[in-house]
């Protein structure tokens, strides 16, 4: 399986749009077997969902990342894991183990904010 870590430096990209670079790993359940990184500061973030996908890329790891752009992903039958935060290694680490879950981190499925008044 191809998988790609959206980063940001050597951590795990905050939100997709921030990303400065991506990660992609073949891996599976023995390990990784390949890795390369690539520079994307030159693309849109509408762009990103087809290079990944020319790249055989079927599964993408980020921090936060708005329905737009996970839809974009799933339109190229990539799978979305978002939420994630942490060194992108680590994350990987979690991942071959089968321990990464969507909304690991400080990115849960349908954060409440509050807001207080002042007055």
């Amino acid at each position: 399986m191809k998988l790609a870590i959206m980063l940001y430096g050597t951590r795990v990209s905050p939100r997709y749009g921030y990303s400065q670079g991506v990660l992609i790993v073949e891996a599976s359940n023995e390990g990784e077997f390949g890795r390369k990184t690539m520079e994307i500061g030159k693309y849109y973030p509408e762009k990103i969902p087809e290079l990944l996908s020319k790249e055989g890329v079927e599964v993408v790891i980020s921090g936060g990342m708005n329905q737009h752009f996970q839809n974009l992903f799933r339109l190229r039958g990539i799978d979305v894991i978002w939420g994630i935060i942490g060194e992108a290694d680590d994350v990987l680490a979690a991942f071959i183990s089968g321990r990464l879950t969507p909304g690991m981190g400080c990115c849960p499925r349908r954060r409440k904010r509050r807001f207080r008044g002042r007055g």
